[in-house]
C-alpha cells in the first residue's frame, strides 16, 4: 500500500513539474513577446500583464506544493537540532501534522470559494474569460500539497515504526 502512495505521490510531483515547466516557459514566452512588440513595434500586448501575473501565481502556488514533495522547505531547525533523535522525530511529526491540519483548512475554504456562484460569474476585463479559470489554480495547488504532506506522514510513521 505504502508503494503504491508513494508512486502516485511521485506521479503527481511529475505532473506539477511539467506545469511549473509550462508555467515558466509561458511567462518567459509572454514578456520576451511583450517587449519586443512594444519597444521595437510601439504595439503592445494589452493583456500580457495579467496573465504573466496570473502565470506567477500558478508558478508560486505549485511550486509550494512541488517542494513540499521534495522536502525543500526553509526551516529553521535550531531548537529541533538540540533535541534527543525520539523528540525530534515527535516535534516533526506534530508540525508536519498541524501543516496538513492548517492546508487542510486553506483548501477547503479556497474549493468553496473558488465554487461560489458570485465568483464564477466574474469575468476579467482584460480577457473577458472567467476569472474562476485563475483562482481554481490555488485549491488545485492546496489540494496536491495536502496530499504530499500527506504521504510524507504516512510515510513517517511507518518508517517509525519499522526503525522501533
Amino acid at each position: 500500500m505504502l508503494v503504491v502512495l508513494n508512486r502516485l505521490d511521485a506521479l503527481l510531483a511529475q505532473l506539477e513539474k511539467a506545469l511549473l515547466v509550462l508555467f515558466c516557459f509561458a511567462l518567459t514566452a509572454i514578456m520576451i513577446s511583450q517587449v519586443i512588440l512594444r519597444y521595437f513595434f510601439s504595439s503592445p500586448i494589452f493583456w500580457a500583464e495579467e496573465i504573466s501575473v496570473q502565470f506567477l501565481i500558478f508558478i508560486s502556488v505549485f511550486g509550494i506544493s512541488y517542494i513540499t514533495y521534495k522536502n525543500q522547505h526553509i526551516s529553521i531547525d535550531f531548537l529541533l537540532v538540540q533535541m534527543s533523535g525520539k523528540t525530534r522525530k515527535w516535534v516533526g511529526f506534530s508540525l508536519g501534522v498541524i501543516f496538513l491540519f492548517l492546508m487542510s483548512f486553506l483548501c477547503f475554504y479556497s474549493w468553496e470559494w473558488v465554487l461560489r456562484p458570485d465568483v464564477q460569474i466574474e469575468k476579467s476585463g482584460t480577457t473577458g474569460l472567467p476569472r474562476w479559470y485563475n483562482y481554481v489554480a490555488m485549491p488545485i495547488a492546496f489540494s496536491f500539497l495536502c496530499w504530499h504532506q500527506l504521504v510524507i506522514l504516512i510515510n513517517s510513521v511507518f518508517y517509525k515504526n519499522k526503525e522501533g
